[in-house]
């Protein structure tokens, strides 16, 4: 049995474990695809914890290379990160012997991007700051594809690892087939936003169906993965000093959780942006990383500190079978609908101008050539923290 995630259960998470290893913020956290394992990087080290046992297993000194990212290749032994000296590469690194097994060059700027393919145990990407986005294969000394005439780029892998998200700047979002990575985007989806607020951070929702967006102002929002048009915005949080703070979605893609200043995480419904709880653990600072385990009803969040949340031993929640690897829990209208509260209404939008057609199919996507959309994501005003500690805003 394993705890159903609603409004009620998010709000009794708690912390069960801190740790403080280093003197160094975290810049990337990563959970294994199993979830048994969690990758934290900074300046000075790679760390390994142990997600069920909450212990660390093993640590690796990144003096000479001062990583900014990390994350696991396919196989879990293995760990890729960039380095921001010498020469920008990207190094493969054996946990067993702690050996160096391969190296990618051709970045030349620090790398701020690495993901592997989902499904395919020889494919990753990267993205860097010299606005560029590579696909490599480990059977290859060279890259594979490069995506050019970017700016910023932003990348994230759908969770079937069948097509590509890719981000130029704050107005645009290329969805590319990974078998066809050499020729144009399947779609392109063309914004008018305000510049004030830069993209930090894409990525799909566990259910493949939408983007999430962050920014590095105090708003972060979602639209449609299948034609690009706004859906719900995510605010109400600080980020005084402008940083790349993460969000995150519950493996069930029914909630998002947002980093926020002094310690604080922020959590909302997905569908309707509703404000469900302000978390307040022991971190002091921003919260800069922050991920929700895939296969366990835990998340972690760091800034100095390295801090385990799980539900409250003694509270009060729904339970349901223990899921499948590949399945995901369905929250019904009526539990949405549960508490008598007035939803907070969305941020005006237009419509997109044109419908691309683009439809969801079993296991795959329908891959077609359209022309981009216009929609206007106008800046979220708001720069204060809500209430913390579970509670929900009175109205």
């Amino acid at each position: 049995m394993s705890i159903r995630l609603n409004d009620d259960a998010m709000r009794q998470f708690r912390v069960a474990k801190v740790f403080q290893e280093t003197d160094e913020h975290k810049r990337s956290m990563e959970f294994s695809s199993d979830g048994l394992r969690l990758l934290l990087c900074d300046h000075s080290a790679l760390s390994i914890f142990s997600s069920t046992r909450q212990v660390e297993l093993c640590q690796v000194r990144m003096h000479h290379y001062l990583p900014d990212v990390a994350c696991f290749a396919q196989q879990d032994t293995r760990v890729l990160h960039s380095t921001s000296k010498h020469d920008y590469s990207i190094r493969c690194l054996d946990l067993n012997t702690r050996l160096c097994v391969r190296v990618f060059g051709g970045h030349a700027k620090s790398v701020h991007t690495l993901a592997s393919q989902p499904g395919n145990e020889h494919v990753f990407i990267s993205a860097g700051r010299d606005d560029q986005v590579y696909m490599w294969d480990f059977r290859s000394s060279t890259h594979i594809h490069r995506i050019k005439k970017l700016r910023r780029p932003l990348c994230a892998f759908d969770p079937a690892g069948l097509v590509l998200a890719t981000s130029t700047g704050t107005d645009g979002i290329q969805i590319h087939d990974v078998r066809m990575l050499g020729g144009e985007p399947c779609q392109k989806f063309v914004y008018q936003v305000n510049d004030k607020a830069n993209w930090t951070q894409l990525q799909f929702a566990p259910n493949g169906k939408s983007l999430l967006l962050s920014t590095d102002h105090s708003w972060c929002f979602s639209v449609s993965a299948f034609d690009g048009t706004y859906q719900q915005s995510f605010t109400g949080y600080s980020n005084l000093s402008r940083l790349p703070l993460d969000a995150a979605y519950t493996p069930d893609s029914q909630f998002i959780l947002s980093g926020a200043d002094e310690g604080r995480i922020h959590i909302w419904r997905a569908a309707d942006g509703y404000p469900v709880a302000v978390l307040k653990g022991n971190n002091v600072g921003p919260v800069r990383c922050l991920r929700f385990n895939p296969r366990a009803t835990m998340f972690v969040s760091s800034d100095l500190l390295i801090v385990f949340w799980m539900p409250m031993a003694n509270g009060v929640y729904d339970w349901v079978d223990r899921l499948k690897p590949g399945e995901t829990i369905s929250i019904t209208e009526n539990d949405v609908q549960k508490e008598a509260v007035r939803v907070p209404s969305k941020i005006a939008m237009p419509k997109p101008k044109m419908d691309l057609g683009f439809k969801m199919q079993t296991l795959k996507r329908k891959r077609a050539c359209t022309e981009g959309l216009l929609v206007d994501l106008t800046e979220v005003p708001g720069n204060k923290d809500s209430v913390e500690d579970g509670e929900i805003p009175d109205e």
